[in-house]
């Protein structure tokens, strides 16, 4: 008897051995793609400016930006308000399929919105809803949005853009600058 039971254990932990390395494994990539999202952590002061027609930015409106973590530190959430829309946005990493994802509700259209991306060598968080679909319409054309988060030296900055060509051209349409209460020189609004 004791022969068959140590062979059992035996076969039992090599087969459990690389379930647990992989599952090792997942949580150091999970976790790995998780911090590269805590720039945005935090209480933040921030300026929201719309596109102009010279190619610049507008007046800026001083607005404010909470992003906390939920669900076992895994994701970011925030809620931010630019015009009439008031959105509940969720930052996570799919570790997985190697990327990040974003979903954004809003209190006007009803829309879960689904953003797809990645950092590029700049640093910033690239996300669009090409991939996804998920688009608005605005007198039967497809709008579609990409998001940028850049990282600077006091803050952050987010830039949102449109598309009506599923992606093969982007028109800036607002800009977020965000940074912390004695964080340096901060960006009047």
């Amino acid at each position: 008897m004791k022969g068959r039971w140590t062979v059992a254990m035996t076969c039992a932990a090599v087969l459990w051995a690389p379930a647990a390395s992989a599952q090792d494994d997942f949580r150091t990539k999970l976790r790995a793609g998780v911090e590269r999202l805590q720039f945005l952590k935090g209480d933040w002061r921030g300026c929201m400016r719309n596109a102009d027609k010279a190619g610049g930015w507008g007046a800026g409106t001083a607005k404010a930006a909470h992003f906390r973590p939920s669900l076992n530190d895994l994701y970011l959430e925030t809620e931010m308000v630019s015009g009439k829309y008031r959105y509940i946005i969720v930052f996570s990493y799919d570790h997985a399929q190697g990327r990040y994802r974003i979903a954004s509700r809003d209190d006007q259209s009803g829309l879960i919105d689904i953003y797809d991306g990645d950092f590029g060598a700049d640093g910033a968080l690239v996300v669009s809803n090409v991939g996804s679909g998920t688009h608005y319409a605005y007198r039967g054309v497809k709008y579609f949005n990409r998001l940028s988060f850049l990282p600077t030296s006091g803050g952050w900055s987010m830039i949102v853009e449109a598309s009506n060509d599923r992606g093969a051209s982007w028109k800036p349409q607002t800009r977020f600058d965000a940074w912390r209460d004695g964080a340096g020189s901060a960006p009047s609004c």
